[in-house]
């Protein structure tokens, strides 16, 4: 299960900073990871912001991979947005969850996200992707509000 959104940020400056999300990145993370786990299903959510934030020449490639199916987002109106989808899809199908985000509103609700073996960080570093296990921060406390 990939935080497709997320994964589009790594090696990017922050948001403040001018960066943007680059889906090349993400596609790049999707196919090291089918490299890693050759016979795993692989789900990749990506927020319904995603294709307005990446650079404008990337919105075509965006677009093909929604109608492809190769990416999913969240019905309009989803409470918790893409985050909600990541963990609602991980929990159905008793998946392990690829982000480094730490789902901290969706916690009290899931507590199994900080179960060990439940979550792979990512990280690109001189173009090589590491996945390690991690253990999301506890919750520190308070509800989801969109």
């Amino acid at each position: 299960m990939v935080d497709g959104s997320n994964l589009a940020w790594i090696s990017s400056a922050s948001r403040a900073a001018g960066g943007r999300p680059r889906f090349a990145v993400l596609e790049q993370g999707v196919a090291a990871l089918q490299r890693r786990y050759p016979n795993r299903d692989i789900h990749v959510v990506i927020d319904a912001t995603l294709r307005h934030d990446v650079v404008e020449k990337e919105r075509a490639a965006v677009q093909a991979a929604i109608d492809a199916r190769r990416v999913v987002q969240p019905p309009a109106g989803t409470e918790g947005r893409g985050d909600a989808l990541v963990v609602d899809i991980a929990n159905a199908v008793d998946g392990v969850i690829v982000s480094n985000d730490n789902f901290a509103p969706l916690q009290p609700a899931n507590p199994w996200l900080r179960t060990s073996g439940r979550m792979l960080g990512a990280t690109l570093s001189q173009g090589v992707w590491v996945f390690s296990s991690r253990v999301p921060p506890l919750n520190s406390g308070g509800r989801y509000k969109p």
